[in-house]
């Protein structure tokens, strides 16, 4: 029955008029095929929707509820060859709208499925799959993107937080993450279409049985940051921000070499707890101590003794002596952390000051390339 409906002539790019039944000029295809399906009973559109695939299936629930209501006229015009099919000539109105797509939806399909298709009506479209694929499990994300070809893994990849996408990539070989990383610096943003088809895929390939991968309740879902949206380079950085030292200055090194001018756009991103002394005001110093949780700035400080002697000095050096002195009592008495939660106290510190950053508070100085002149 599918086929059926992909074969009728529903193109009618100007108003079709019988009698007094007037066919808008802006219904599609879809907007057709909808009214069709909806007006059978729901044992009748069941059997069909059987034989639909997910991406028909969301294109009806779409169409469906762009429309306000049919008459039993209209949708005599509309679907001549299902006439057998219809409802007699003196029903009411068909109402549409997203509620009812809802229902008429839910009837016609299983529940789990329904619920699936209509989560793009309540998230805006294909960012509903992008909120989901954020909350899908590190490894078996991380699995199912290094499986994809490079330009796929890299347009999903830089879809999700700059911290989803590190964490994903901390699991992959070196080398992985150095080419799809390199990919997503070096490429241009995918067409909507493309994100689509994407998202849709993911939808039938990942998300059906992804552990998870289920919404929230409020349904909400941490975007991708503002900062670097428009700058590929930038967001790279900004996502090796998220990764350990050791892995973060690899990478940096390899895009260095690989492509300068891609690896110093990615390297002017980079902001590390060990060149904060060199990057922040002292103004900053105060803004960041009063806005930072006192047991992170703590463990960062401690684990800092070893990795960031410099800016250790520099935070106490723009704080009063009497806080210096009750912070170093704290200091004497804890063990430097391990190297995985010192860095990710440190890293906990420089989203602190991106944020107040992006709050107005301060300006980081820019970071000065190696042989830079002073004022350059």
């Amino acid at each position: 029955m599918a086929t059926a409906l992909q074969k009728m002539d529903m193109r009618a790019p100007k108003a079709v008029e019988r009698g007094d039944t007037r066919i808008e000029s802006w219904f599609t295809k879809a907007h057709k095929a909808a009214i069709v399906l909806a007006s059978l009973s729901a044992e009748s559109a069941a059997a069909i929707v059987d034989e639909m695939s997910d991406d028909e299936l969301r294109s009806f629930a779409k169409a469906f509820s762009d429309l306000k209501t049919v008459s039993p006229q209209l949708l005599e015009v509309v679907a001549e060859e299902f006439l057998a099919a219809a409802s007699s000539p003196e029903q009411n109105d068909l109402s549409g709208g997203s509620e009812e797509a809802r229902r008429v939806l839910t009837l016609m399909a299983k529940e789990e499925r329904a619920d699936r298709i209509l989560a793009d009506m309540g998230g805006g479209g294909e960012s509903a799959v992008w909120s989901r694929v954020e909350k899908v499990e590190d490894e078996e994300l991380a699995q199912y993107v290094q499986a994809q070809r490079m330009p796929i893994a890299a347009t999903i990849l830089s879809k999700l937080s700059y911290e989803k996408t590190a964490a994903v990539l901390n699991l992959a070989e070196a080398e992985y993450a150095q080419k799809v990383l390199l990919e997503i610096a070096r490429k241009k943003p995918s067409s909507p279409d493309a994100l689509e088809a994407i998202s849709n895929v993911l939808e039938e390939e990942l998300l059906r049985a992804a552990p998870g991968a289920a919404e929230d309740e409020d349904g909400e879902e941490e975007a991708t940051p503002a900062a670097a949206k428009g700058n590929a380079g930038a967001k790279v950085g900004e996502i090796i921000n998220y990764l350990p030292g050791v892995k973060r200055d690899a990478l940096l090194e390899h895009f260095k070499e690989a492509d300068p001018e891609v690896g110093a756009e990615v390297r002017r991103a980079v902001l590390t707890f060990e060149e904060l002394y060199v990057r922040m005001p002292a103004s900053g110093a105060t803004a960041l101590l009063r806005d930072l949780d006192r047991e992170v700035l703590l463990k960062a400080i401690k684990y800092g003794e070893t990795n960031a002697q410099e800016t250790v000095e520099f935070l106490f050096g723009n704080i009063s002596k009497r806080m210096v002195e009750q912070y170093k009592e704290e200091l004497a008495e804890m063990e430097t952390p391990s190297e995985e939660d010192g860095e990710a106290a440190q890293r906990e510190v420089t989203t602190v000051v991106r944020q107040l950053v992006n709050d107005g508070e301060f300006k980081l100085v820019p970071l000065k390339e190696p042989g830079e002149e002073e004022g350059a």
